[in-house]
């Protein structure tokens, strides 16, 4: 698989080379950066004692699309590091909201080394990623998907709708069913 401007194989980018192209409304690099996290998603959602982990998988998806929006390298961390951070701490906060004791929470929260986050059975999660990517696809409208491309790379509600031409509310409106829609698929 190549991307747009010829440069290689996706999967042998690293994160932070993914989340550069993602932020140019590359699909194919959301895509393999969401096929990388998967594996790691399920595991924390999986992780918390009595939590609904189709609920809190679709959180740590939401969480994985902020974390491109709002990582720095220039910060310190690596991508990998900040999004398992932020993917952790949604989870917690919406477990929490459901007013569910943290004190049930399993000890495997710690957030593994790089290396870790990419296992080798990455190829048997594929099949199952092209099938949610593709119901993503289909669920979003023409609109929806325009807002989640701009989203995605950083963008307020308020230069979407610039950008899009549409007032701030429409903006808003979209991204609610978009979530709305992405927990229906996810």
């Amino acid at each position: 698989m190549m991307f747009g401007d010829g440069a290689g194989p996706l999967d042998k980018l690293s994160s932070e080379e993914l989340v550069a192209l993602c932020r140019k409304e590359d699909r194919l690099a959301l895509t393999e950066l969401i096929k990388r996290f998967v594996p790691s998603v399920r595991k924390r959602a999986e992780s918390f004692a009595g939590g609904n982990p189709d609920d809190l998988m679709q959180e740590g998806f939401l969480a994985l699309l902020d974390a491109v929006r709002n990582f720095d390298p220039d910060r310190g961390a690596g991508f990998t590091t900040f999004a398992l951070s932020c993917i952790r701490n949604r989870m917690i906060n919406v477990y929490k909201k459901n007013s569910i004791s943290t004190d049930e929470l399993t000890e495997d929260l710690e957030l593994p080394d790089d290396d870790a986050v990419i296992p080798e059975n990455i190829v048997a999660e594929q099949a199952a990623f092209e099938e949610l990517s593709s119901k993503i696809t289909a669920a979003l409208s023409k609109l929806e998907l325009s807002v989640f491309r701009l989203y995605v790379r950083g963008m307020s509600y308020e230069q979407i709708a610039e950008e899009l031409g549409v007032p701030e509310k429409s903006v808003d409106n979209a991204v609610q069913r978009m979530r709305r829609k992405l927990k229906e698929v996810l």
